[in-house]
């Protein structure tokens, strides 16, 4: 009998014991990190935060660090004393001290690592922890130290490093030391102990037992909780203010332990994983066997800056538990089944789930499925549960039976065979089938009762799933169906929303809030109907979430409303809208059913994979830091760059691959960036930049980024220039452009010289024909001066004047000599042509006698022997002044023929020209033009004119040969004076003079 009574208890302790932990079994949402997600090893010995929030681990095989999506490891290759790096600490200007098990101290900074530390006094040193005390200061002091050996310390002063060496006296043994109030503690076998001038002095603690201690973790205010054998202690003001019994795993040995900033306490138990004691509670949660810890040393914690909490583990990597305000249960902690479908609390606080597998209930921690009898639990697939004056009515799949009545707990649960089903505020109970109609009735058991049939969408029955009947505080009912929304009137009167995209859709949940909106989601969103204007507000995209496929709807506080979607959970509070998923800390994005709870504001969230509590207070006072952008590497072509400033790209590197990041570890995946390279932006989800064949030019990168429910961060700058190849340097430009012009002027010059060559060619060509044109009129000129001069002998000869008619014929034959010689020439000497002149004058005197008189003058200036003129162009007006001018005057005439220089302004230019004036005192011009008959044309005068027209083709000179005359002036003269105007061009010098 008392063996029974034995075995009685014993099974009584284990079925308390296994209560006491379901309990207390929860999982946050973690993230769980390897060797194969590329951790350094699984055995992690240390976990630290720099000051630019990358996380350093220290493995049994190198040492990695984290940005949140990547690891980065160190080995000896890279300049480790060896691999196995025990312990890590932050020193004053950033850089890291690496412990190394028995290798020393190496040290890392700027990213490359130097040996700091390996021997003293010439021996090796091992190490199982480093401690980092005054880091501010400009003395800092790194102890290193194993619980069997010494204490190794080192001071950096002035960059000067000396090093000593404690050895405590056996028994004593030092598990740590801890900073408290710039106080070194040491944790031993006998308890406290301060660490001071290298000496060790027993700690007096109140309350204190001689116990050894493990672990320290200190509160804001001073006070701290250490770790021992089965208890935990509060001290405060070396006083024992409070302690927790721990009789939970293995030994009860509180090896590790942290204090969260929620004032939350962490703890490990040797080889027995880990355990949460929530703030302003007594009672520890078993966390660790929820994440298959429960036969793991879990050595250190971490609180980053985000909050969320890090455990190493020996063997098992590292773990990140993230989004602490979302609980999540799933299989693993007794559901049925992870898939909830819907979700109801009593006001005892019992949770009843509806799952594809029946339903469970979650009371005090422990999940009860609930049964059909004694022996059968009930399986079937719950659609949904209504809590209707303290009785529930399950809407369910139970094959053949219409209806199944169980009780759980006094709690009467009413089951049907129909999807939906709503009990109005008259008593009617309203019950929504497959058939596109509704059963109206008064009793929901009573079969004999009459039963109202109502088609909602036509007259008639056909499939059209009723899934959910709602009355609002107006009386209205309304109906959610497969083919859209439907408002009842006392059934007599309906109402549809074809012209609503989302009401003329499915619609799966109907829910009032304290606004008097009527809230409705389904297949194309969710919309709201307000009771107090009747006006519909669709939302089918929400600032550009979209909220298709929207599974239910709830109201909380602050008029909020959370929507259940089968891509997450959203939260919209009329402005703004926030979205969680599984990167947020949801089991599943498919967001199956939901439940608030005005009271402890808690949010129940069903999903595919489990259901999910969210403490709303936690939630609204979780602080999501903006992410900053950090440049991590850049590489140009094949070359990789260390430091970001002043970065210049040689021409071949214009291939740029620029990698960042934005350290977020509690949603990683969920972080967008935005860049703008010189102002263009673009939003992407990768976190690198790959810029092919970037042309020259100075670039100016931003980037930014933002997390899920967070708007955009500080934007990081770079700077960089492409630097130009040879052809697109100003330079090449300015050679081209130089080269252009020398080309083009050459171009130019030769066109010129080519233009002047050919106009240098017409010109002779011109010069030679007027020549030609010369010696022809001078060949046409000497006939007629022939014809003149033989009519001059034949008069002679006809009056007997033999001896004068002999002379003249000899005279004459000297004159023709002289223009024969001449004839070929275009110019002669003045001095020949006046030679000429008197020739022709004194024949024309032999013949006439005394009856004229004649004067050839030079001006001063005139040398006759080196001025050239036209030649043969003075005889025609001489001879047309002494024929037709001074002979038939009837007196004795006189005839003067003056060379002179006169400036003459041709073309705006004054030129010297030379000026040949031919004068008579004959009868004038008019009287000679009456006297001369009407076909008589002067052929000499004529081929004159014609020859100076010719010579001055190139010039526009004004006319060279002025008549006027002298009998038009006043003072009563007679005669004619003949001008000719000779420029420069038609008379020249003789090089001969």
């Amino acid at each position: 009998m008392p063996s029974k009574y034995v075995k009685c208890c014993l099974l009584l302790v284990v079925i308390n014991l296994l209560l006491y932990s379901n309990l207390y079994s929860q999982t946050p949402p973690y993230y769980h990190y390897d060797s194969a997600d590329g951790l350094a090893s699984s055995t992690v010995y240390q976990i630290i935060q720099d000051r630019n929030g990358f996380i350093w681990i220290a493995t049994a095989n190198g040492l990695s660090k984290f940005d949140g999506k990547n690891f980065t490891t160190f080995r000896t290759k890279d300049g480790l004393n060896s691999n196995s790096i025990i312990s890590l600490a932050e020193g004053k200007k950033g850089e890291l001290f690496l412990g190394n098990y028995t290798k020393g101290i190496n040290l890392l900074r700027n990213g490359k690592i130097e040996k700091y530390y390996s021997e003293i006094n010439g021996n090796s040193f091992s190490i199982s922890y480093l401690l980092l005390v005054n880091p501010n200061n400009k003395e800092q002091k790194i102890y290193a130290y194993t619980g069997y050996g010494a204490v190794s310390s080192f001071s950096e002063k002035d960059g000067k490093i000396e090093s000593s060496i404690y050895h405590p006296l056996s028994p004593i043994f030092i598990n740590k030391l801890e900073l408290l109030d710039n106080n070194i503690i040491a944790l031993t076998k006998n308890g406290l102990s301060n660490f001071t001038n290298n000496k060790l002095t027993r700690l007096e603690i109140e309350g204190l037992p001689a116990l050894p201690v493990y672990c320290l973790a200190k509160y804001k205010d001073g006070s701290y909780l250490i770790g021992t054998k089965g208890m935990i202690f509060g001290i405060k003001d070396n006083k024992v203010i409070k302690s927790y019994k721990i009789d939970l795993a293995g030994n009860n040995e509180v090896t590790a332990m942290l204090i969260d900033s929620k004032n939350n306490i962490w703890f490990s138990i040797m080889n027995k994983g880990f355990f949460m004691i929530p703030n302003a509670s007594e009672k520890p949660i078993d966390i660790g066997s929820k994440m298959d810890l429960q036969n793991t040393l879990v050595n250190s914690y971490l609180e980053d800056n985000e909050g969320n909490i890090w455990i190493s583990t020996y063997g098992k990597g590292v773990y990140c538990l993230n989004n602490l305000y979302i609980k999540n249960y799933n299989e693993k902690d007794g559901l049925s089944s992870n898939s909830i479908q819907s979700i109801i609390k009593d006001k005892s606080g019992k949770l009843f789930l509806g799952t594809f597998n029946g339903i469970n209930v979650l009371d005090n921690g422990i999940f009860t499925k609930i049964k059909v009898h004694s022996k059968e639990y009930l399986t079937e697939y719950i659609y949904g549960i209504k809590n209707i004056n303290g009785e529930y009515y399950v809407s369910a799949s139970i094959g053949g039976e219409n209806k199944l009545n169980l009780e759980y707990k006094g709690i009467q649960l009413h089951i049907s065979n129909y999807p939906s089903l709503c009990k109005t505020g008259s008593g009617l109970f309203l019950i929504g089938t497959n058939l596109n109609t509704i059963l109206a009735k008064k009793k929901f058991n009573n079969y004999e009762d009459g039963i109202a049939y109502h088609p909602i969408f036509g007259d008639s029955s056909y499939l059209n799933t009723i899934n959910e009947i709602f009355e609002d505080s107006q009386k209205n009912i309304w109906v959610g169906t497969n083919y859209g929304l439907c408002r009842l009137n006392d059934f007599s009167e309906k109402t549809f929303y074809p012209n609503d995209p989302v009401l003329n859709s499915k619609i799966v949940s109907i829910m009032q809030d304290s606004e008097n909106n009527i809230w409705f989601a389904g297949e194309k969103g969710i919309a709201k109907y307000n009771l107090k204007n009747d006006s519909i507000t669709n939302y089918e995209n929400i600032l550009g979430h979209d909220l298709a496929s929207s599974t239910s709807i709830v109201s909380g506080r602050k008029g909020r409303i959370w929507i259940g979607n089968m891509n997450g959970l959203y939260l919209y509070n009329g402005n703004s809208i926030k979205y969680l998923n599984r990167q947020s800390g949801l089991p599943s994005n498919e967001v199956l059913s939901l439940f608030y709870d005005n009271k402890e504001e808690i949010l129940y969230a069903g999903t595919s994979n489990g259901i999910s509590v969210l403490d709303i207070r936690s939630f609204d006072n979780y602080s999501i830091s903006l992410p900053n952008v950090k440049i991590s590497s850049i590489k140009g072509g094949i070359k990789s760059y260390s430091s970001f400033e002043n970065l210049k790209f040689e021409p071949g590197q214009n291939n740029i691959y620029i990698k960042f990041m934005a350290i977020n570890f509690a949603s990683h995946g969920s972080v967008i960036y935005k860049y703008s390279l010189n102002g263009k932006w673009e939003e992407t989800n990768n976190d690198f930049l790959d810029y092919r064949s970037l042309k020259s030019g100075t670039y100016k990168l931003q980037i930014i980024a933002r997390l899920q429910n967070t708007s955009w961060g500080e934007p990081c700058f770079l700077t960089f220039q492409v630097l130009p190849k040879f052809y697109e340097t100003l330079w090449f430009r300015l050679l081209v452009i130089a080269g252009f012009v020398c080309i083009s002027l050459l171009i130019f010059i030769r066109r010129t010289k080519h233009a002047t060559n050919k106009a240098k060619e017409e010109l002779a060509l011109t010069q030679r024909i007027n020549e030609l044109k010369h010696q022809a009129l001078s060949a046409m000129m000497n006939p007629h001066f022939i014809f003149n001069s033989l009519n001059s002998v034949q008069h002679l000869v006809n009056t007997n004047k033999l001896e004068e008619a002999n002379d003249y014929i000899a005279m004459m034959a000297t004159l023709m000599r002289k223009n024969l010689d001449t004839a070929r020439q275009g110019f002669i000497l003045l001095s020949e042509e006046i030679n000429r002149l008197k020739l022709y004058l004194d024949l024309e005197k032999l013949r006439f006698q005394d009856k004229f008189s004649y004067e050839i003058i030079t001006r001063l200036g005139i040398n006759s022997d080196s001025i050239m003129i036209p030649n043969m162009i003075i005889q025609p007006f001489v001879e047309n002044s002494l024929w037709h001018g001074i002979i038939n005057s009837g007196r004795v005439g006189l005839l003067r023929v003056t060379f002179s220089f006169e400036d003459v302004e041709v073309e705006s230019i004054i030129n010297k020209t030379l000026i040949i004036k031919i004068t008579d005192n004959g009868i004038g011009i008019k009287l000679a033009q009456k006297n001369k008959k009407e076909d008589h044309i002067s052929k000499g005068i004529q081929i004159i004119e014609e020859r100076l027209r010719l010579l001055s083709t190139k010039m526009e000179l004004p006319k060279p040969i002025i008549f006027e005359d002298l009998s038009d002036s006043k003072n009563g003269s007679q005669g004619t004076d003949v001008i000719i105007s000779l420029p420069p061009l038609l008379y020249k010098i003789s090089k001969k003079e």
